[in-house]
């Protein structure tokens, strides 16, 4: 799971474009493959296939430097990226004159061609409900009542997705939960509006089997900070 990639503000949600393409290195020499999470769909649901050592790489947020320097990068190694946009940053984004790789976000021309380009998936990660307040991500607030939580989380939900699909004709099937945070009710609630897989900020290897959509709501992945050295990083979480 990576955020920001930059080559300022290296920290536990920032990796410097030299970090990521040594992660890549890494990553091809130890003959892993960079699949997208619906290629891990198909796979669940009885119709493909993966390659021996399949791993995702997502990228949280929809920086602007996730086109200026990641998507370059996945290039250089061959690799697919999963890219999980908030839709209010996008919007923000347009018009802005001056756009930098430091803290600007993508725009919709920016999906555009990244959807057409062919190296990246695009995934909800809610229009507006990247926050801590009112609530924390999709957690349910105290009191709120479940027709009232449905509704905001279906309204939300849909507006990022008709956003993206407006921008690229992508009509996004793969849930990414801000901050990992939701509720008991979220999965009900997003199966029912036909997302088929959500990623989770838990730290973990997934195990899925072919004709089995077990796991696919609760897709774990590792924060990679970008500190950490990428040997070391790697070694921790047992990709090896």
């Amino acid at each position: 799971m990576y955020h920001s990639v930059c080559k300022t503000n290296v920290g536990e949600f920032v990796i410097s474009p030299d970090s990521l393409r040594a992660d890549f290195e890494y990553l091809k020499a130890r003959g892993y493959t960079s699949v997208w999470v619906r290629d891990v769909i198909a796979f669940c649901e009885g119709k493909g296939d993966l390659p021996e050592k399949p791993i995702i790489l997502s990228f949280d947020d929809g920086f602007y430097n996730n086109a200026f320097y990641a998507e370059k990068i996945a290039a250089e190694y061959g690799m697919k990226i999963t890219l999980s946009v908030v839709g209010s940053y996008v919007q923000k984004e347009e018009g802005q004159k001056t756009r930098s790789p430091v803290y600007s976000y993508l725009n919709v021309d920016d999906l555009a061609r990244l959807y057409g380009g062919g190296r990246v998936e695009l995934c909800n990660h809610t229009y507006d409900m990247h926050k801590s307040s009112p609530r924390k991500g999709l957690r349910r607030k105290r009191g709120e009542s479940f027709a009232d939580y449905e509704r905001a989380i279906r309204a939300d939900s849909e507006k990022c997705r008709a956003l993206v699909q407006t921008a690229c004709g992508c009509k996004m099937n793969v849930f990414t939960y801000p901050f990992g945070c939701y509720s008991k009710e979220t999965q009900k609630i997003l199966s029912e509006m036909g997302y088929k897989a959500i990623m989770t900020c838990k730290g973990g290897i997934n195990v899925f089997k072919k004709g089995s959509v077990e796991g696919l709501f609760d897709i774990m992945r590792y924060n990679r900070p970008g500190k950490a050295v990428t040997k070391e990083f790697f070694k921790k979480i047992k990709v090896l």
